[in-house]
């Protein structure tokens, strides 16, 4: 079984994919028994009332079929301000605790904050859509969390590879976010970057799969 653990785009079901699809808003529009995330992106938040959207999550997120919390971190690079994305992504970490759900983290130029509001989760950690250099994720390996490589993979930079050679394969998931990309090409391709066979991935993905979203 392949797994797309982080996905935006509605794909049509095949017998040999699982895929998580990720939900940001409108969550009682979303949730339709498959597989989803659900979290407050730091893009999508609303200045005036943001404890709206959360009540929103909080009433959502025991539903059937979700499986994690997040989207949800830090971004240096969104309009969206500091205070308010810090105070968010501080919420939903507690949530992700209180509902014993793992959490899938999105950050961008923000590793160390992101890892220090991280400090002592109970949960497992996933920070979704690597592509970065290993000097910058290391402390997020050391860690221990889950990185999930996604179409950063079928690139070829080198920087990246290195990245991936780097995470052991324990911590490792995969993804297609909002590439539309077929997610056993992106096995097809992280198979060869660790010099494994396509069948070793495959069953440890799984392994880590049913060791996360249990």
């Amino acid at each position: 079984m392949f797994y797309d653990i982080h996905t935006h785009l509605e794909n049509t079901p095949k017998a040999d994919v699982i895929s998580i699809k990720n939900i940001y808003q409108d969550f009682a529009d979303n949730i339709s028994g498959q597989k989803v995330s659900l979290g407050l992106h730091p893009w999508y938040l609303h200045n005036l009332h943001p404890e709206i959207q959360f009540k929103s999550l909080t009433d959502h997120i025991t539903k059937p079929g979700v499986i994690a919390v997040g989207e949800c971190g830090l971004d240096k690079l969104t309009s969206t301000g500091w205070d308010l994305q810090l105070k968010v992504f501080r919420w939903q970490i507690a949530l992700a605790q209180e509902v014993n759900k793992p959490i899938i983290i999105h950050c961008v130029k923000a590793f160390p904050e992101v890892l220090a509001e991280l400090k002592g989760i109970k949960v497992p950690v996933i920070f979704h859509g690597i592509n970065n250099k290993r000097s910058i994720l290391q402390p997020v390996i050391e860690s221990g969390y889950y990185l999930s490589f996604g179409k950063a993979l079928l690139s070829g930079h080198v920087y990246i590879l290195e990245t991936f050679r780097a995470t052991p394969l324990q911590q490792v998931f995969l993804e297609t976010d909002d590439a539309d990309v077929d997610i056993r090409e992106i096995y097809k391709s992280a198979a060869g970057i660790k010099n494994i066979t396509e069948k070793e991935i495959v069953l440890q993905l799984e392994q880590n799969f049913l060791n996360v979203f249990k």
